[in-house]
């Protein structure tokens, strides 16, 4: 389900308090560690109680993966428009790739926290759902179902876009996304 999708099934109190909450973590997560962000810090962070917190989430690690959803809905729906417009697929790779790389060096330590664990999720995981779902996907997971091993290829590339994306948030978002994304379209040979 998109961010638009889960969006639209919610009232405007509902989002409001989505967002409030989605906002304190990355103001949380810029200026302490994850591990130490509880529940009772983040909701008075966000202006808003407890038991309002458990009505929309589980967990802080919960609302770092809805955080993750949201902006791998909003890749989707970028990479899905690119195909649309019949761009070539390597410049859709990039282009989408740019795209995330951009928005990942905007919270590089929220996506760290994901990437490396500690979040106590598994992003590969997540990331396997969003490459199997990617319409600038389509041709090369097509050719791995010809050949019958396109959950082995989503895994790879899931595990390899993880890896490649925690080594570049710790080595100081560089090079700039731009340069990244190309490296990661090459290396992933995309």
């Amino acid at each position: 389900m998109t961010a638009s999708a889960r969006d639209g099934r919610m009232d405007e109190r509902q989002r409001k308090t989505r967002v409030a909450l989605h906002e304190a973590l990355g103001r949380l997560v810029a200026r302490m560690d994850y591990a130490d962000i509880g529940v009772s810090l983040l909701a008075q962070e966000a202006g808003v109680g407890r038991p309002t917190f458990y009505r929309h989430y589980a967990s802080v690690d919960a609302l770092l993966v809805d955080r993750l959803r949201d902006d791998l809905d909003r890749q989707h729906e970028w990479a899905a428009r690119l195909v649309a417009q019949e761009m070539p697929v390597r410049d859709a790779h990039l282009a989408v790739s740019r795209y995330a790389l951009d928005l990942i060096a905007t919270q590089p330590r929220l996506y760290h926290a994901l990437l490396d664990g500690s979040a106590g999720t598994n992003a590969v995981t997540l990331f396997k759902d969003q490459i199997a779902q990617l319409p600038t996907m389509a041709v090369h997971l097509s050719q791995a179902e010809r050949a019958g091993v396109a959950g082995l290829a989503v895994g790879v590339l899931a595990g390899a876009v993880s890896g490649f994306l925690l080594a570049w948030i710790e080595a100081g978002l560089t090079p700039p996304p731009a340069r990244a994304a190309e490296l990661m379209v090459d290396f992933l040979r995309l």
